[in-house]
């Protein structure tokens, strides 16, 4: 299908989306709590039409105009998203209760339940917010075959899916900075979307980075916002920094092969298990750690000779209940660690979120790795 097709139908299914959303959204309310004022109406639905619009519009705009006024508008439209989600799960609940209320002949008061799930929803909303802007640290262990003598029992770490711009920014960033540097690990690993598509001023992001104590490296590779952003400005950025940007290639350090694949542009599909073939001096029997934004073609990934795969991009739905969907998706590589004899994948929730400054699905986290060296019996 031509791409064009494919974004034409892509923003027709959002639309359609967003609209039986809302209108499920509007029903519920008409029902529950009786409403008949038709001037009430219509400022719901003005109120309904609104802010997924401007959500879209300052989406575009942030990428043109960083000011006060944009970022708060998309910051409040991303928090009505957030909630009309939550709000649809909610009142779905509500109207199972009064279906299964009727099967039994129990009296359902509508507009107390409407009222609880409101509330519910709001205090949902509250946490989510507090949870997207605090991430918690994960600690896992991994098994590498033949890991050399000088990264075993060693922390590395992963962050991903930052999406630094016009909401999240420097605080942010150095909150993380800070996190990782407690943690002393020996190298750090960035598994794009650390840019968000919009914003500028990135300033702050050369003097973070810089702060980063390790002793064997800081890798990067592309997501897909760093294609919508512009490759050319992340290099311009990221050159001013310790930051080593993987683009279809390995670095060998201390024995450890780390191979980076850059997310593919527009609509194209990269074959993973082709690429990795292609990575100059790269040892299906050595150690390696594969960094690739999504969790995907996991079985080519293993055919060609990864230890360890590392990726984001899912979120994991990041607002309940959207990972169900992920999961669905990827196949239940949406989130945590698999491990399949001597290799492992680890996709991340990541440590930022996108749109919705929320996160009520899962946690943001900044991941710690500890690589140990396979066991062999005698």
């Amino acid at each position: 299908m031509p791409r064009f097709l494919i974004i034409i139908l892509f923003i027709a299914l959002f639309v359609i989306t967003i609209a039986g959303a809302h209108y499920f959204i509007y029903f519920s309310l008409n029902k529950f709590f009786n409403i008949t004022s038709i001037d009430l109406k219509r400022v719901i639905i003005i109120i309904f039409f609104l802010w997924p619009f401007i959500f879209i519009l300052t989406s575009v705009l942030a990428g043109y105009f960083n000011n006060f006024f944009i970022n708060s508008l998309y910051l409040l439209a991303g928090w009505w998203l957030g909630l009309a989600v939550t709000l649809i799960f909610f009142f779905a609940l509500v109207w199972a209760v009064v279906w299964g209320g009727r099967l039994i002949g129990w009296q359902i008061n509508l507009s107390l339940w409407g009222g609880l799930a409101i509330i519910i929803a709001i205090a949902y909303l509250i946490f989510g917010i507090y949870n997207a802007v605090n991430p918690r640290i994960r600690e896992i262990e991994v098994i590498i075959k033949n890991l050399p003598d000088n990264w075993r029992d060693k922390k590395v770490v992963q962050i991903s899916d930052l999406h630094l711009g016009h909401i999240l920014g420097a605080d942010f960033l150095k909150k993380v900075i800070d996190n990782v540097n407690d943690i002393q690990p020996q190298a750090v690993f960035i598994t794009g979307d650390f840019f968000d598509s919009s914003g500028d001023g990135y300033e702050y992001i050369i003097t973070e980075l810089n702060r980063l104590e390790v002793e064997k490296g800081i890798y990067f590779i592309t997501g897909n916002h760093e294609t919508y952003y512009g490759l050319d400005k992340i290099k311009d950025i990221l050159d001013k920094t310790r930051v080593r940007i993987l683009n279809n290639e390995m670095e060998a350090a201390d024995g450890l092969q780390i191979i980076g694949l850059s997310y593919p542009e527009r609509l194209d599909k990269k074959d993973l298990e082709q690429a990795i073939s292609e990575i100059d001096n790269f040892d299906r029997a050595g150690p390696s750690i594969l960094l690739y934004h999504s969790p995907v073609q996991i079985e080519a990934v293993k055919r060609a000779g990864i230890n360890l795969m590392l990726s984001g991009h899912t979120h994991k739905g990041q607002i309940f209940p959207l990972g169900f969907i992920t999961k669905l998706i990827y196949r239940g590589y949406d989130y945590g660690l698999k491990q399949s004899g001597d290799f492992s994948i680890y996709t991340s929730s990541g440590t930022g979120v996108w749109g919705p400054l929320m996160r009520t699905s899962g946690y943001s986290e900044i991941v710690v790795i500890t690589l140990k060296q396979l066991a062999i019996n005698n």
